[in-house]
C-alpha cells in the first residue's frame, strides 16, 4: 500500500507518494461541460492542464481547465475541507501520483485551524470514496476509485520543518542546528496564508512546538494578485483579469491590452516589498526580541520564493529558503506519515 503526501494549498495542489511521483496544478474547481474535443488543430492533449473529471454525478474542470468553466473558485471559507470541491482536489492529486487503490493519505491543515478542525477533517477522507470517471486528462475515459485506509492531518508549517531539516535518506542537512534546546523558526509563505512556526530541539533530535511564537498571517501571494487586478482595472477602465493572465503578467511584467501594452513591473515590485513588510512586522510583533536568538529562520512555501530577496533584510539576511520550498509541506506530511507508519508496524512485530 502506497503512501501519499497532499497539500491541499489554497493556489496549488502538491502530491507526492513514497515511490518518489509527484505533482502540481492550480487547486482551481469549476462547474464542467461537454466540450467539441476535436479542435481544428486536432484531439486536445490529455495531460495535467485538461483534467475534467465526473464525480458524484456532476462534471468538474479541474486546475487549469477551470478557467474554461462558466464558475470557477477557490474555497476560501473556514470549513472548506468538508467541500466537495476539495473531495475533487484531493481525489485528483492521489490518483495523479499512485496507481494503488488502497492508500495511506497524510495531508495538513493551517495553524490556525489545527487544533479545532483535524478530527473532523481526517474522518470526512477516510474510507472508500466515490468513483471519479476520467472524461479527459491523464486518464481519459478510465473510472478510478480509491480506499484510503489511514488518513493522518499534521500541523502546515511545522511539517516543512522536517523537509528542511531531513534530506531523501532521513539524514540530518543542518547537524550544528540539531543540538538540544536550540529554537528554529520556519515561514510558509503561501497562497493565501503565511504560517509560522518556531520549534525547540530535543535530546533525541524530535522537536517542540513553542505555540506562543507561532500562528498564521492574513498575507501571502493573493495580495499581489490582488495589487495586480487593481492597476489592470485603473489602466484598463474597470475590466477583469483571470488567472491565467496573472501568471503571465508574473512572468512577463507586462500585458497587452487593446492593442496598448501595460507595464506592471513597478506595481509589482511595490506590491512585493509592502506584503514582505507585513509579514515581517507580523511576525516581529509576535517574536519581539526572541527572534534575534532564534539559531535559524527557514523561508518555504510557493510565495517563500516570490518573496524572499523583499523579507530578507527585515530579518538581517539570515532567512534559508528550503529547496523545493513549494513542496516543503508535501515533503513534511510524507516523512512524518512514512515515520509513523512504520514505528507503529515495529510496535505490531515486536
Amino acid at each position: 500500500m502506497e503512501h501519499v503526501a497532499v497539500d491541499l494549498g489554497y493556489g496549488y495542489v502538491k502530491a507526492m507518494s513514497s515511490s518518489g511521483k509527484h505533482v502540481v496544478f492550480p487547486s482551481l474547481v469549476g462547474k464542467g461541460y461537454h466540450r467539441n474535443l476535436t479542435s481544428v488543430m486536432g484531439e486536445e492533449p490529455n495531460n495535467l492542464k485538461n483534467m475534467h473529471v465526473y464525480f458524484k454525478e456532476e462534471d468538474y474542470f479541474v486546475g487549469d481547465l477551470a478557467n474554461e468553466s462558466r464558475s470557477v473558485s477557490r474555497i476560501f471559507e473556514q470549513e472548506r475541507f468538508t467541500h466537495v470541491y476539495t473531495q475533487v482536489l484531493l481525489n485528483v492529486a492521489v490518483q495523479l501520483v499512485t496507481d494503488d487503490e488502497h492508500v495511506q493519505v497524510s495531508t495538513g491543515l493551517p495553524l490556525d485551524f489545527y487544533q479545532s478542525q483535524a478530527k473532523e477533517f481526517r474522518q470526512a477522507i477516510l474510507g472508500m470514496q466515490p468513483i471519479m470517471t476520467w472524461e479527459t486528462g491523464p486518464f481519459k475515459g478510465q473510472e478510478k476509485r480509491l480506499n484510503i485506509d489511514q488518513a493522518m492531518v499534521f500541523p502546515q508549517g511545522a511539517s516543512a520543518i522536517f523537509a528542511a531539516l531531513l534530506n531523501h535518506e532521513g539524514k540530518y542537512t543542518f547537524p550544528h542546528l540539531m543540538g538540544q534546546g536550540n529554537l528554529l523558526a520556519l515561514v510558509d509563505i503561501g497562497f493565501r496564508t503565511t504560517d509560522f512556526v518556531v520549534v525547540e530541539m530535543q535530546k533525541n533530535g524530535s522537536f517542540v512546538p513553542h505555540a506562543k511564537l507561532s500562528g498564521t498571517v492574513d498575507e501571502g501571494v493573493i495580495n499581489l494578485h490582488r495589487d495586480i487586478r487593481q492597476v489592470f482595472k485603473a489602466q484598463s477602465g474597470g475590466a477583469d483579469l483571470n488567472e491565467f493572465h496573472i501568471s503571465r503578467i508574473l512572468n512577463n511584467e507586462f500585458l497587452t491590452y487593446k492593442g496598448k501594452r501595460i507595464d506592471f513591473a513597478e506595481a509589482i515590485y511595490k506590491s512585493k516589498e509592502s506584503i514582505a513588510t507585513n509579514i515581517a512586522d507580523r511576525l516581529k510583533s509576535v517574536w519581539a526580541e526572541e527572534s534575534d536568538l532564534f539559531d535559524a529562520i527557514f523561508l518555504a512555501g510557493g510565495g517563500g520564493e516570490l518573496f524572499e530577496s523583499f523579507a530578507q533584510p527585515h530579518f538581517d539576511y539570515r532567512l534559508k529558503r528550503i529547496t523545493a520550498s513549494q513542496f516543503a509541506n508535501t515533503i513534511g506530511y510524507l516523512r512524518l506519515g512514512r515515520s509513523i507508519t512504520n514505528q507503529k508496524q515495529d510496535k505490531k512485530m515486536g
